[in-house]
């Protein structure tokens, strides 16, 4: 699931206790069990992952018995520079490297020095989606 603490609060206790359910079929290696009234085959290879975004306006904070059902990981901040000069070789330009860090140092000094507005977007997405254009 993305960005799962955009869910409301009243949807995730649902949500928490049928992740619940199917974490426990696996714990038990059961090969079907009862969900929501049904029986299913349950694989046991499945996995349940969730990204979420903290801090940002509309999103809630988890209740602590959603919490308990999974391992938090940490990300760190991609290199943007890599990732731009990787896409930029990889549609045939010759000077990726050199366009890679004036595209990076471009979008870092307009995040730095525009207003602060909403609608300025100076991340990844919005560096790629110029990087797709050219």
């Amino acid at each position: 699931f993305d960005e799962f603490n955009r869910i409301e609060a009243e949807v995730l206790s649902v949500v928490s206790s049928q992740i619940k359910q199917i974490q426990e079929g696996l714990k038990n290696m059961l090969p079907k069990f009862q969900f929501e009234g049904k029986e299913i085959t349950l694989d046991p290879r499945t996995g349940i992952f969730i990204t979420m975004n903290p801090g940002y306006a509309g999103r809630t904070e988890l209740p602590d018995n959603l919490k308990a059902l999974f391992r938090p990981v940490t990300m760190v901040v991609p290199d943007m520079e890599q990732i731009c000069e990787i896409m930029l070789f990889s549609e045939g330009f010759d000077s990726a490297k050199l366009l890679a860090k004036k595209m990076t140092v471009l979008y870092s000094l307009s995040k730095e020095q525009l207003s602060k507005q909403h609608h300025y977007d100076f991340g990844l997405r919005a560096l790629k989606s110029v990087l797709v254009m050219a």
